[in-house]
């Protein structure tokens, strides 16, 4: 009989913490998503408009919405769809600077993210297009493995591949790289370009850049 009631006071303990559980979810739906690292290895979900924040080690990597979040039971990546990222550097956030994408996927142990299908970088300065981005957390890397655009006010670079490194804050290019050069209204050459002189038509200003490629 002593038995028996252990049992059943344990039921209505836990009842009741489940009921406290999803009231709080139900109050503030961020609750669920704090709390899908150390669950969602067991679980299956789908889940609309979800927002999560990334720590390791209480220093915070990356915050990211979508649409759509989805995991299958047995694997360890989130399916995510349409994606915008926030990606930060020793903690420390480029408030300006976001990374959208059609879809992607999020490894839930090493804490990387693989975003496809018409992919940007967007800040105030400059746009980054490419159709695949990978953020590989351990090194704090933004890998771009296929060819890019990167467009600002005055010039538009294209290449194979690149890399950015969050800690250096620099972008490095590989593979074949050019550079179209916008410079403004500081020439009529610069402006429209120079004449050919065989057939007397105007050429832009589009030179392929040395410096921009691997030493």
């Amino acid at each position: 009989m002593k038995k028996i009631f252990i049992i059943a006071l344990l039921l209505i303990v836990l009842a009741g913490g489940g009921y406290y559980f999803v009231q709080q979810v139900l109050r503030d739906p961020a609750r669920l998503v704090k709390a899908l690292p150390e669950v969602v290895k067991q679980l299956e979900f789908e889940l609309d408009n979800v927002r999560y924040g990334h720590t390791r080690s209480g220093v915070k990597k990356w915050e990211l919405s979508t649409r759509k979040a989805k995991r299958i039971k047995g694997q360890d990546r989130i399916i995510l769809e349409g994606v915008t990222a926030r990606i930060y550097a020793d903690g420390k956030l480029e408030s300006d600077t976001r990374i959208e994408a059609e879809n992607g996927f999020y490894l839930v142990e090493s804490g990387d993210i693989e975003l496809q299908g018409s992919v940007k970088i967007i800040n105030q300065q400059l746009q980054i297009k490419t159709e695949r981005l990978s953020y590989q957390e351990a090194k704090e890397e933004i890998l771009a493995p296929e060819s890019l655009v990167v467009e600002s006010e005055k010039l538009t670079i294209k290449a194979n591949r690149a890399t950015i490194d969050l800690k250096q804050q620099q972008l490095h290019f590989s593979g074949s790289v050019k550079a179209r050069i916008r410079p403004g209204k500081i020439s009529d050459v610069a402006e429209n370009g120079s004449k050919d002189e065989k057939t007397g038509r105007k050429v832009k200003p589009e030179v392929d850049i040395e410096k921009f490629k691997p030493q």
